[in-house]
């Protein structure tokens, strides 16, 4: 509990058996931390298992992808705050202490892994991905008049219950370009959002987006159409336009 706010941390999870215990475990040490959930990707290995013995509540997600997975684990949040992070160790748990410090004024908050000083040894944020998340996120920002933005593709976000529960039902990414456009529709709904930088250290186990230079060219792709293709919808009550 947090100010008498309950706060769920939750994160997708596909194959991730190397880091699934270590990431629970750490983010339940987090005394204001109420329950974390995880959602299963269909993995292979014994990435539920872990997760259930480490104290996760572990929820299925049949369909395949990044997307799917974290908006199922969104959705099994009824806390007051709901926290997402990943699952493979590159997002420090004491973080939540940056975006609790937040939450009495924002409705979303956003992290950026592209701070220099919060980069650490091994974490995988060379040049092309800093900068190429900061050119994407910088478009973002002008084409839908965000607050200043720096990563466009940060998994680490708070949520208020109110803007969750708004925000969940108009998301349709079951890939990877989630996070634009969970940041769109948060703008596009008016909520008061910021970003924080946090800190990104080195994966447990392989990368399935960023790792491969092909992948993630064509993901940021994908995310400036994404960009583009949103500035033309409306939000209307809820529902969003064409």
């Amino acid at each position: 509990m947090f100010q008498g706010q309950s706060i769920a941390v939750v994160m997708p999870a596909y194959n991730e058996a190397q880091g699934i215990g270590k990431v629970v475990q750490s983010f339940r040490a987090i005394p204001e931390v109420d329950e974390v959930i995880v959602a299963d990707n269909n993995s292979t290995d014994l990435t539920r298992e872990l997760a259930i013995a480490a104290g996760a509540h572990v929820v299925p997600e049949e369909r395949r992808g990044y997307g799917f997975a974290c908006r199922r684990a969104l959705a099994a949040s009824t806390s007051a705050i709901t926290i997402i992070t990943e699952s493979d160790d590159t997002f420090r748990a004491t973080d939540v202490y940056k975006f609790l410090a937040y939450a009495g004024e924002f409705d979303v908050v956003f992290g950026t892994r592209t701070s220099k000083t919060c980069i650490w040894s091994g974490a995988n944020m060379g040049w092309f991905l800093r900068y190429g998340n900061w050119a994407v996120a910088k478009f973002l920002e002008y084409v839908h008049n965000g607050p200043c933005l720096t990563d466009v593709g940060c998994t680490f976000k708070m949520f208020k219950r109110e803007a969750l529960q708004k925000i969940l039902p108009l998301l349709t990414v079951g890939g990877s370009s989630l996070s634009p456009e969970i940041m769109i529709t948060a703008l596009k709904l008016r909520f008061v959002c910021v970003e924080i930088p946090v800190h990104y250290g080195s994966r447990l186990g392989d990368s399935k987006i960023t790792g491969n230079f092909r992948k993630a060219f064509f993901l940021g792709l994908r995310m400036m159409w994404l960009i583009v293709r949103s500035r033309f919808r409306h939000v209307i009550d809820g529902h969003s336009r064409g």
